[in-house]
């Protein structure tokens, strides 16, 4: 760059150099200082610099189309830039930088804050997927990493965790129970950090669930940590919004208090749960919706019949919410082999038989979903392959096909998670692998190539305990 003044001549060095820059262009994050040089000798090489740039614009506009409308009122973000270019330098900066960069001028705080800049991010190709684990901490308990992002709880929400907390103090306390936290893995990145909370811990058995287009993670339900009772608690994890950091508020609580439920977001505002069991560990019937635009839950009809320990999953293009397995109050751990479906469009449930065929496993954390964006589940073992099967079932809207794959892991041992990870399927094992025996193996495979397997080895000790639940957002 020292000598940039030089290239600015129209010669056929500087188209060359053009072209080299504008290739370097889509796969280079931060150009500010070149950007700042154009800007510095544009009066003494006018022709060349807007030259450069029209050939960057241009190129820009072939990659990606039209600017979103929810773009084209930035004005100014970076002095004498055309906004088109500047949103494609921003949109290209770290996730990491995002906090520190709201901080510059209210119309970057805009800019960024919109749910908009990040379907800009995945238009480039430049987001970043984050995966959130729902998992035991590692007694004891150490203070929360800020990561990710500085993680706060505004006024309101503040007012009712006292509430709650009050609440609380009036009922009997278990000591000795295992913490929870919220951990972010960084796959673009490579990196492991935990989610600060304001009270100090999640709960026990919560549900993970999140809404990409509003740009939230979502805690559901779960256990109190002090009296293991389950609860009604929603938690929304702001990652789009205003404020330098990602901030917690408090959700509408449930309808309902239920843990080990079936839950799934469908569509871009609406989360689903059902099944699970109350205060008594009666299997749960009933079912809710909620939608995060109006933060209020509405009550769905209930299931044919109760479902503990259920997995829920959103079916082929978001038209469904299925609930795969659970057992019932009076067969405690013995797995259905059927699921039920349930459709909005006719506020109605279906039912797939012979779906499920492992009776003393539960779904929960073998299964992933939603891969391709088809009806289609794999459950993952450590045991001889099996066969894929394949249900089907009709209502009076629709024919609903739902298929169930088993795949065989390349590890042994006892314990592991399976779940989605963008378009991948990621499992972690609490057992060794025998090729280099270490601990808390992760692995992740496409759509494209399910047989074959990357290894996450690195894990840091502190983030090694099989998860609960899980979701995955870019950002």
């Amino acid at each position: 760059l020292c000598h940039l003044q030089s290239y600015f001549k129209l010669t056929q060095s500087t188209i060359e150099f053009s072209q080299s820059f504008c290739l370097s262009f889509s796969s280079s994050y931060i150009h500010f200082k070149t950007l700042l040089y154009l800007r510095r000798f544009s009066d003494t090489y006018p022709t060349s610099c807007l030259f450069l740039c029209s050939m960057i614009m241009e190129m820009s506009k072939k990659k990606a189309g039209a600017i979103t409308k929810a773009f084209q009122n930035c004005h100014d973000l970076i002095p004498g830039l055309p906004s088109e270019l500047a949103i494609e330098c921003l949109v290209r900066v770290p996730y990491q930088f995002q906090s520190a960069m709201k901080s510059v001028c209210r119309s970057w705080r805009s800019l960024l804050s919109d749910s908009s800049f990040i379907r800009e991010r995945r238009r480039c190709g430049k987001a970043e997927l984050l995966l959130c684990l729902v998992q035991p901490l590692t007694p004891p308990p150490t203070p929360a990493s800020k990561a990710v992002g500085e993680t706060l709880v505004d006024e309101e929400g503040e007012k009712k965790l006292e509430d709650e907390s009050q609440q609380q103090q009036q009922q009997p306390r278990v000591s000795g129970t295992p913490r929870f936290g919220l951990s972010v893995y960084n796959a673009a990145m490579e990196t492991w950090s935990r989610v600060a909370f304001p009270e100090q811990q999640i709960p026990l058995f919560c549900e993970c669930v999140v809404l990409q287009d509003a740009g939230k993670i979502l805690l559901i339900g779960g256990w109190d940590p002090e009296t293991l009772q389950p609860v009604k608690d929603v938690y929304v994890l702001e990652f789009a919004g205003e404020g330098s950091g990602r901030r917690w508020r408090r959700g509408a609580p449930m309808k309902e208090s239920r843990s080990f439920f079936a839950c799934a977001s469908i569509g871009s505002t609406k989360v689903y749960v059902a099944g699970g069991h109350d205060d008594q560990k009666n299997a749960l019937r009933s079912a809710e919706v909620y939608d995060v635009e109006k933060n209020e839950w509405s009550t769905i009809p209930p299931m044919t019949e109760g479902r503990d320990e259920c997995q829920g999953f959103a079916m082929e293009t978001d038209l469904g919410f299925c609930v795969l397995s659970g057992y019932t109050t009076e067969s405690q751990g013995r797995f259905q082999s059927d699921a039920e479906i349930y459709d909005p469009a006719s506020n109605s449930w279906s039912k797939i038989e012979d779906i499920w065929q492992f009776p003393d496993i539960s779904p929960r954390g073998r299964t992933a979903g939603d891969i391709g964006g088809s009806s289609r589940l794999r459950c993952f073992t450590d045991g001889v392959l099996k066969r894929e099967r394949k249900s089907e079932t009709k209502d009076y809207s629709r024919k609903w096909n739902l298929e169930l794959e088993t795949i065989q892991l390349p590890t042994t041992g006892s314990s592991l998670f399976a779940g989605s990870l963008g378009g991948e399927a990621v499992v972690m094992t609490g057992g060794r692998r025998e090729s280099e025996g270490k601990e808390g193996v992760m692995m992740r495979t496409t759509e494209k190539n399910i047989g074959k397997w990357s290894h996450i080895d690195d894990i840091p000790s502190g983030f090694s305990t099989l998860p609960f639940s899980h979701a995955s957002i870019y950002v």
